[in-house]
């Protein structure tokens, strides 16, 4: 009678227990698989170089940082700081110097928001894929110069690949708009930026 009770019913019932063990460690497994493949670098910071052209001035060299907040996808939240001495204007060389030390220092500083328009893939070595992306920006900032501080609006596009998982490179183009006085009467100016910049994602 024990023999025929363990056959009939405790075998059946360890086969269904060993079953269900197995599936809840595949379970796991899978899903440990698939959290090591999420991408949970949100964040980036990141120098960038290039050349503003200052309206009624000159054209500079600039330096900047930035740390962008990746929200999805899609977009993209981004601040920017740059800035660069300004060498004298031709209207200055020829009439004379309108501004001298540290107004001569021209600095930016804005907050955008970026849409992703187009993303996809290169490959740097041929089994080896990596994104890249085209984006445009919008936002708005504040300008120092001449010894004004102008609020600002800022637009722009720019083109980002990533070299690896945590380092990026960006190409973009920037148009700085703010009102100005500085050569007597008041316009809204356009300074436009172009900058080469690198990135690590954490």
């Amino acid at each position: 009678m024990e023999y025929w009770f363990q056959r009939i019913l405790l075998k059946p019932c360890l086969l269904a227990l060993a079953v269900s063990t197995v599936d809840v460690l595949a379970e796991e497994t899978t899903t440990q698989i698939n959290a090591s493949n999420v991408n949970t670098e949100y964040f980036d910071m990141g120098v960038f170089t290039g050349f503003i052209n200052i309206e009624d001035f000159t054209s500079e060299a600039i330096v900047g940082i930035n740390g962008t907040f990746n929200a999805n996808e899609d977009y993209f939240m981004q601040i920017n700081y740059l800035q660069t001495d300004v060498s004298l204007s031709s209207y200055e060389q020829s009439q004379g110097q309108l501004f001298s030390g540290s107004d001569r220092t021209f600095t930016h500083f804005d907050f955008l928001v970026g849409y992703n328009v187009f993303q996809g893939e290169h490959f740097m070595k041929s089994t080896k894929e990596n994104l890249s992306s085209l984006y445009v920006v919008a936002g708005i900032g504040d300008t120092e110069f001449g010894g004004e501080s102008g609020f600002t609006y800022t637009i722009g596009a720019g083109y980002q690949v990533a070299l690896s998982r945590k380092w990026l490179v960006r190409l973009d183009y920037r148009d700085h708009i703010y009102k100005t006085n500085i050569i007597g009467e008041d316009k809204s100016t356009h300074n436009n930026q172009m900058s080469l910049g690198i990135s690590y994602q954490f």
